[in-house]
């Protein structure tokens, strides 16, 4: 069995990561604030998480909360349509050392071929067509009646080349089951998301350095349970924050990191070592 298969499935088991926006306050630069968020954007990429929900804890500024949400969304849009997308923002001055991120649908074809599957961006419709931005292959048209209210919201479409003659004729395209990228959300408040999480009967995994050592017995368990969720949520502290207090709302609270080399882990290497580890559980 081959351990490389690109481009992956999504995981059969939901995965989904909390994350306290706080975790960039310890930056005091822009350009580290920067490259803090385009390194979380590339574990949650590389580990195939299907949604990241922001929290505010007691240390989230406004401008953290800003700056994580609008990164995270700005790297999970193709490259091709990301100027389509994203408006200017003094937030994104040091887009250019970010990393990308390579996902599947990042690398659209380099000229038109029929049958081919790319992201594009709803520029403009009359009553009958759209037109659909597609980066360097130029514009392509699609009939209007094949879009949904999602599509007509999020302005971007999945679509496959119909016909290259004169003009890229599309029709609407999916791509199935393949990953491409995680869901960015917010809330206010992480007790009331934790309990609609387990409403939906979402395994719900804290962290801490005082929490159960990662050993074979918790992996036991942990696969038995997890074989009987809809998915799991890993919950992660800020720079100060200790979860361990309030192990009640959790069904785990996980030590990921056994006999630490150092005083701390910070947020974004928890969330790398927590993420390998569970990786061939979900």
């Amino acid at each position: 069995m081959s351990c490389n298969n690109f481009p992956p499935l999504r995981r059969y088991k939901k995965l989904i990561v909390l994350l306290p926006p706080s975790i960039l306050s310890v930056e005091d630069s822009l350009i580290d604030k920067t490259n803090k968020a385009g390194f979380i954007s590339r574990i949650l990429s590389i580990f195939r998480v299907d949604e990241v929900i922001l929290y505010k804890d007691e240390e989230t500024r406004d401008f953290d909360e800003k700056m994580l949400n609008l990164i995270l969304n700005y790297q999970v849009i193709p490259p091709h349509i990301k100027k389509k997308v994203i408006k200017k923002s003094k937030i994104l001055k040091y887009a250019g050392i970010l990393p990308p991120l390579r996902l599947v649908n990042h690398d659209p074809p380099k000229k038109a071929e029929v049958g081919k599957i790319l992201d594009g961006y709803i520029e403009k419709c009359n009553k009958d067509y759209c037109l659909i931005y597609l980066g360097l292959l130029g514009k392509g048209v699609l009939d209007r009646k094949k879009l949904n209210n999602s599509d007509k919201n999020s302005k971007i479409i999945t679509v496959k080349i119909k016909s290259t003659n004169g003009k890229i004729l599309l029709e609407k395209a999916s791509w199935e089951n393949l990953y491409t990228g995680y869901k960015v959300s917010k809330t206010n408040e992480l007790k009331k998301e934790i309990n609609k999480l387990k409403n939906d009967k979402n395994l719900i995994i804290g962290t801490s350095k005082l929490g159960d050592c990662f050993d074979k017995k918790i992996q036991d368990n942990l696969k038995n349970d997890i074989d009987k969720s809809n998915g799991i949520a890993l919950v992660f502290g800020g720079p100060h924050a200790e979860l361990y207090q309030q192990k009640e709302e959790f069904d785990y609270i996980l030590n990921t990191v056994f006999n630490q080399g150092t005083l701390t882990v910070r947020t974004e290497e928890a969330l790398a070592i927590t993420l390998s580890l569970l990786n061939n559980l979900v």
